[in-house]
């Protein structure tokens, strides 16, 4: 990698530590919360899905339903846990 690579990493590195500087720590903390529910609800949701095509009889809606919800709660979960880890 040349200088003039190097410098333009630097240069863009500089800028994105003055992106996160205008945010205060609610708003990061609210993002953080933001990427906890929607990991949990994806991952809820696939999950679901796969045991909706395992079960014939089942009802695919209710089933995805559900584990939107359970996915919901467990992205909640890892956020207080890691919370918790971070804490001590």
């Amino acid at each position: 990698m040349g200088k003039q690579a190097k410098r333009q990493r630097k240069e863009e590195e500089a800028q994105k530590t003055d992106e996160d500087m205008s945010l205060t720590p609610e708003d990061k903390r609210f993002a953080g919360t933001l990427n906890y529910l929607a990991r949990g609800i994806i991952i809820g949701g696939s999950v679901a899905v796969m045991v909706g095509w395992l079960l014939p009889e089942a009802n695919m809606g209710r089933l995805l339903g559900l584990g939107l919800l359970c996915g919901c709660l467990a992205g909640v979960t890892m956020k207080t846990i890691n919370e918790r880890k971070k804490q001590h």
